[in-house]
């Protein structure tokens, strides 16, 4: 019994010990320090297991894909045999029931059970696609999509929408969100177009460094999520807009159109990198030492953790086919530059090759204490060793918060595509509207994909939402009257008939539109509507740009882009059509006419003519006037005039290219002003500076300068 208590009374000492001797354990010690002392003290096994993620389904029920409790066995067998040092929760893979107290609970257990069952008390993190929100909760605020962000062309919103995601995920012990997306969205085919801020390279490395700093803050600490800037890179230009194919571009456009926004995320701090899932030019990303060492490590000087994205070290042997074993998948990659290998299901089978290249000199151990080393670096930046649980009774509120903020992104995101001046803003005359299709009180197309599921709002699930038909109930005007029907009636009684049309929600692969056309049952409601020889106004509930036949275009008296508007974007969308909200976004991307122009883009126009709307379109209920344009020093400025009848937020755009240049000019700043009617404002934009040369032509509207001039 003696010698039981003896050893009872060194166990609960140990870690007391432990942190009075360990320097790494000293959160007032440099964090390089920190890293090389506990380095120091590491088993190759246990460094090893820092490379390694796992899925949290593999820890609950009885299998992967068993959303049961955490089952103790598989919690063994991966953190305190393999050492695991991170888990994410894959779309779909929460917790039971899917409340933020659960999350907190779950996420807590698994924190406290890899601490009290390793040996030096190293905690793990946590990772999740927040990309729009803590979008995997129910009745979580769910922020409109990043190609709806785009075209709000409003960094400083997009900053504040990183800070509310932070708190939200920490709140429920989530560390690391494989966000913001910093791939260019340059063919509207790809199923990924729409986590995209648009084409331009610009407007997406603002809005990319502003989700960085907003989610990130100054600096890493206990109240902020690790970033992501995925995919490096190329991923957006796959052949044919097909997910995860080849991606064929030249030096100079990967440099000039794919490679800024990541460098304006790792300039803001972004702590993580995420590979590309496809290849460039014949080489996958996950095996490409020129990108992942030449380029992002030595000429961007990325100090991070890259991570894969799923499975795709092992995607190498099974899907392209590039290496002819697991094994040697693991030996490019790691020597590629991959730091963290998100498996995400058999631990032991990755943590297991690399011990055996270890073995056999073909990976070094110095590479090994590297990538581990990036990953303890971001524990300890993100304060982990001092703060490691989340408080539950902060859940709730954090997770809910922010609806007001989606609201109003919704609303500056809307586009006005077409409009024949008379049906909308609705009322006056328009006493009888019908709401017509079933998207308009199915909150799954305007939520989209990841959101609870992967591909989108599971029809078994329901979380909430304010659905067009619901904001339209709510701001309606008294007097006037609002029906609903899921079709078009034969002969409808109503002044104007609203269509909520789009596409069903989707993700990856499975969101890839080949044709970019409309569902053939939203096609129909729309010839339906307009055969009617009513007024028509088409909402777009759209991941992309979509071809509308011309016969049913045409005939439209509005069109309206909603993108992926969020939990709150129904009444965003009403607040457009009645008025109360003027529309004041323009589109991030070229909207093409016919298939044959794509891809197309601005700045790389396609030769089959001029598209139906070009990038930077976007219609108001106000008209606006340029004057007095002049560029010197790095600095535009214009004036801006207000000359409708009701007050309007407006985005400048100013293009620029060298002059004398046959190249399409090129977006070189932008700047959001809200004015009254009547009101001029001057506004002032800076050009990056080097973008362009002292003497550039710069556009803005139907103004043209030379610069000095």
């Amino acid at each position: 019994m003696r010698t039981l208590l003896l050893t009872a009374l060194l166990l609960s000492t140990a870690p007391r010990a432990l942190a009075q001797s360990a320097p790494y354990l000293n959160p007032a010690l440099p964090v390089e320090d920190r890293v090389e002392d506990l380095l120091g003290r590491m088993t190759l096994p246990e460094k090893v297991g820092q490379l390694t993620q796992i899925d949290v389904l593999r820890l609950m029920g009885q299998d992967e894909w068993d959303r049961g409790p955490l089952n103790p066995t598989w919690m063994e067998k991966i953190l305190a045999d393999q050492h695991v040092g991170s888990l994410l929760s894959s779309g779909g893979a929460a917790p039971v029931p899917n409340t933020p107290e659960t999350w907190v609970q779950v996420t807590n257990d698994l924190q406290r059970y890899a601490i009290e069952h390793s040996r030096l008390k190293i905690p793990i993190l946590y990772g999740i696609d927040a990309v729009h929100g803590h979008n995997s909760v129910l009745n979580a605020t769910m922020f409109p999509h990043n190609l709806g962000l785009g075209a709000t062309f409003d960094p400083e919103l997009t900053r504040r929408i990183g800070e509310v995601t932070a708190r939200a995920l920490r709140a429920t012990g989530i560390t690391w969100n494989f966000a913001p997306d910093a791939d260019m969205g340059r063919d509207p085919r790809w199923g990924r177009f729409y986590e995209t801020w648009g084409e331009d390279p610009l407007l997406a490395g603002e809005m990319v460094a502003a989700s960085v700093r907003g989610q990130q803050g100054d600096a890493l600490g206990p109240n902020s999520v690790a970033t992501t800037l995925k995919h490096f890179t190329g991923y957006g230009a796959p052949i044919g807009g097909k997910d995860r194919a080849d991606a064929r571009i030249s030096n100079a456009e990967l440099r000039e159109i794919h490679l800024p926004s990541f460098q304006a995320g790792l300039t803001a701090g972004a702590a993580t990198v995420m590979v590309n899932s496809g290849s460039v030019n014949g080489v996958p990303a996950h095996a490409s030492a020129p990108l992942l060492t030449q380029i992002l490590r030595k000429e961007l000087g990325f100090g991070g953790v890259t991570i894969s994205d799923w499975e795709d070290i092992k995607r190498l042997q099974t899907v392209h086919k590039y290496v002819p074993t697991y094994r040697e998948a693991v030996h490019q990659a790691i020597n590629a530059g991959v730091d963290v290998s998100m498996v995400p299901h058999d631990a032991e089978g990755f943590t297991g090759a690399v011990l055996d290249l270890v073995q056999a000199g073909e990976i070094s151990e110095a590479r090994v204490n590297e990538a581990a080393g990036h990953v303890l670096a971001l524990k300890f930046r993100l304060g982990l060793f001092e703060k490691p649980y989340a408080d539950p009774a902060g859940a709730t509120p954090a997770v809910k918060a922010g609806q007001d903020l989606a609201l109003r992104a919704a609303r500056e995101s809307i586009t006005l595509l077409a409009t024949n001046g008379r049906t909308l803003p609705l009322g006056g005359s328009a006493k009888n509207v019908l709401v017509v299709g079933e998207r308009a009180r199915d909150p799954r197309s305007q939520l989209g994909g990841w959101t609870i599921g992967w591909q989108g709002l599971p029809a078994s699930e329901d979380t909430r939402a304010v659905t067009v038909l619901d904001g339209m109930k709510q701001v309606v005007p008294r007097g006037s009257r609002l029906s609903y029907s899921s079709a078009v009636p034969s002969k409808p009684s109503a002044d104007v008939i609203v269509v909520t049309v789009g596409e069903p929600p989707h993700a990856e692969g499975e969101a890839d539109n080949p044709k970019l056309a409309l569902p053939e049952g939203d096609l129909a409601l729309l010839r339906d509507a307009v055969a009617t020889g009513k007024p028509v106004v088409a909402v777009l509930l759209a991941a992309r740009p979509l071809i509308l036949p011309e016969e049913v275009r045409s005939r439209l008296a509005a069109l309206v882009m909603a993108y992926l508007p969020g939990s709150e974007g129904g009444r965003a969308v009403a607040d457009v059509l009645y008025g109360n909200t003027n529309p004041s976004g323009r589109l991030p991307f070229t909207w093409p006419k016919t298939l044959a122009q794509v891809p197309g883009s601005y700045d790389a126009p396609s030769a089959a003519g001029a598209p139906l709307y070009p990038f930077g379109h976007g219609l108001s209920y106000t008209t606006f006037a340029y004057s007095g344009l002049t560029f010197a020093d790095g600095r535009i400025t214009v004036k801006v005039s207000n000359t409708g009848k009701v007050p309007g937020a407006h985005t400048v755009l100013a293009f620029a290219r060298a002059t004398g240049a046959t190249t399409p000019p090129k977006l070189a700043a932008f700047a959001r002003t809200v004015l009254q009617p009547g009101e001029t404002r001057t506004v002032t934009l800076t050009v990056p500076a080097g973008r362009f040369p002292a003497g550039a032509e710069v556009q803005v509207g139907n103004q043209r300068v030379t610069g000095g001039s």
